[in-house]
């Protein structure tokens, strides 16, 4: 009979302690779904690395093999990056918190990106020898969504009556969310001059390379022919690229709270832009003397028309359509050739126009929250029910 009355007694009072704490957890929760409207507003400020993905650089991977190893497509960027060329990001943003997990941030960035193609080992990229190096100042409007909400437990983490804090451990003190938006940015690209032209190859007699190992601004260089007859890309005459394109963010955060005012976002995120040109690179190979003649000898010179190492190709096709300096390669059949290609001559692939380019931060931000005037939550709870009666 003892025994039963201790179990009873037990079982009540664990009964008690679980309807007590579950009573204070969800009117601590109710009133903290209106908290966000005590403090609308939020500044951040930090910064972080960046990387790209453009048509210069990336991994010492063929794209065969970057497909082989993600059949799906869906971590090409993963496989494909060049980590070593990751540069810097400042960035600062104001925030209105809209709903308790939904903000809205107006952010501004300046970063820097670069590629360089005789950083890999990939053969036509490391024969090619582009590089280039930009700024980038970004504006953008962003909405932020919380999948979890970052939480601080009260000032002195006091203990409820089941004798467990109010405030949870670390990492379930993190919020998560996830956002996106629309922004646009300034960029011009420069690149060192480091190719090499052999004279020797009779596109190249004559020709003399000028400004080596020297910094020089792309855009004006018409480097594609951009703007010439022909051009593969198109623009009207005399007209390239424009310096400004608009960009899509979207990525993820992971909030750390000190308290109910400040703390730290890590934050991962992808640009997706409307330009192929932050490296000055996007369709083919032009003309080089057609480029000398109008824009001079370092735009015929950067544009990398002929130059680069040979190599020996060989190709199929009626004898009359054999490309100039082809020779015969019988053993081969009828139709076989051969011949010394850098496959930087004209005509040949420069870039890719259909894939855009893209950039990316990671950014570790401090952020400071600022309380709003007390007229636009003092009736926050005007019309809502106590969930607790206060007892005498």
């Amino acid at each position: 009979m003892k025994n039963k009355f201790k179990i009873g007694k037990l079982f009540l009072i664990l009964a008690i302690v679980s309807f007590s704490s579950n009573i204070l957890s969800q009117t601590r929760a109710y009133y903290n779904k209106y908290e966000y409207r005590k403090k609308r507003h939020e500044i951040n400020f930090g910064g972080g690395f960046t990387n790209c993905l453009t048509d210069l650089g990336g991994s010492d991977m063929t794209l065969v093999e970057i497909n082989e190893k993600d059949r799906y497509r869906i971590f090409r960027s993963v496989y494909d990056l060049d980590v070593s060329k990751s540069k810097y990001v400042l960035n600062f943003a104001y925030l209105y918190h809209m709903k308790s997990r939904l903000n809205f941030r107006a952010n501004v960035a300046l970063a820097n990106i670069s590629g360089d193609d005789s950083k890999t080992q990939e053969f036509y990229r490391n024969n090619r020898n582009l590089n280039f190096t930009t700024y980038i100042f970004e504006s953008s409007a962003i909405l932020e969504f919380y999948l979890t909400l970052p939480t601080t437990g009260t000032k002195y983490n006091l203990r409820n009556i089941a004798g467990q804090r109010l405030a949870p451990r670390f990492f379930q003190q993190l919020g998560l969310y996830v956002f996106s938006g629309i922004g646009g940015f300034y960029y011009n690209p420069t690149a060192i001059n480091n190719l090499t032209y052999n004279n020797s190859n009779y596109w190249n007699t004559n020709f003399s390379p000028v400004n080596t190992q020297r910094t020089v601004s792309l855009r004006e260089l018409h480097t594609e022919g951009q703007g010439m007859p022909g051009d593969p890309a198109g623009f009207p005459a005399g007209q390239t690229y424009s310096t400004v394109a608009l960009c899509i963010p979207m990525g993820f955060g992971i909030e750390k709270a000190f308290n109910s005012n400040t703390g730290l976002k890590i934050e991962a995120g992808y640009r997706y832009t409307t330009t192929d040109y932050l490296d000055d690179v996007s369709t083919n190979y032009y003309d080089k003397d057609a480029i000398l003649a109008t824009y001079g000898a370092t735009a015929a010179t950067m544009s990398g028309t002929n130059s680069g190492n040979l190599w020996n190709y060989i190709g199929y096709d009626d004898p009359t359509l054999w490309p100039e300096d082809a020779n015969s390669y019988i053993a081969q059949g009828p139709r076989a050739y051969q011949v010394d290609k850098s496959y930087t001559e004209e005509g040949y692939q420069r870039g890719n126009p259909n894939n855009k380019d893209v950039y990316m931060f990671a950014t570790l931000s401090f952020y400071r929250k600022f309380r709003s005037n007390p007229k636009a939550y003092s009736t926050i709870l005007r019309h809502q029910k106590r969930k607790i009666k206060a007892s005498f």
